[in-house]
């Protein structure tokens, strides 16, 4: 009968807080994009260094509330090409997920940022944390 009760418990202590956050994948959504907005910045640099872009013809990335873009110029005009499908290197935000600041900055042949850069990713899911990561003024470091 003490097992019964036990199993009782723990089922009650699983409804309350584990389904609710099943139930709702914004958070998985969001720290996938989280990883992927992290990686997109680092490769952007990483661009950067390896085209031997110079000062004046620096590697863009364009924060949106949505989305950020790396593109040749700061107006997003050329996008440069994503390397598995060709079509512009864009990452959108899923449903839920915002970024802040909107702000455009660039990385340079050495790899430095033309700013240092806090990018926040703001999740509205249930249970779920606004995460940041940040740009290193002079080694253009991604890192959490």
């Amino acid at each position: 009968m003490i097992e019964l009760i036990s199993i009782m418990v723990v089922i009650g202590v699983l409804a309350a807080f584990a389904v609710p956050r099943m139930m709702d994948p914004t958070g998985f959504k969001s720290r996938g994009f989280y990883d992927q907005a992290q990686a997109l910045v680092a490769y952007a640099q990483k661009i950067a260094v390896a085209q031997r872009r110079t000062n004046t013809t620096p590697i863009y990335v364009v924060i949106a509330t949505n989305s950020i873009r790396v593109c040749y110029d700061a107006a997003c005009n050329t996008p440069v090409p994503d390397p598995n499908t060709g079509n512009a290197l864009i990452l959108n935000a899923p449903g839920g997920i915002t970024l802040t600041p909107v702000t455009t900055f660039s990385f340079g042949n050495a790899g430095a940022p033309s700013a240092a850069v806090t990018i926040r990713v703001n999740s509205t899911g249930v249970g779920d944390i606004n995460r940041t990561f940040f740009v290193e003024t002079q080694t253009g470091y991604v890192h959490p």
